[in-house]
């Protein structure tokens, strides 16, 4: 492999290494902030057993967060393929 193909490699893997670590940076964070006491956690139930929202959580932000994380899994697990892919190129 020419040197200038290394060094390209190297600065596209760097690319991918940090869109990772802000991507895990961020869902990590989403993570944390679902946790707070008026959020319904990462998985928890948003209605009550008859079947109304509960009064306790912020339902509308807590399914926004909910699918931030899920978008953010989803791209995550496709940017481990791409380096996955580029490591063993």
């Amino acid at each position: 492999m020419a040197a200038q193909d290394t060094a390209t490699l190297r600065r596209e893997l760097a690319e991918l290494d940090d869109r990772r670590k802000a991507m895990e940076a961020e869902m990590e964070g989403i993570s944390e902030a679902l946790r707070a006491s008026n959020m319904g956690g990462v998985a928890g139930a948003l209605v009550d057993r008859d079947g109304f929202p509960r009064a306790d959580v912020d339902v509308h932000a807590t399914r926004t967060l909910r699918h931030r994380l899920a978008c953010l899994n989803t791209d995550h697990k496709a940017l481990m393929q791409q380096l996955e892919a580029k490591l063993h190129a």
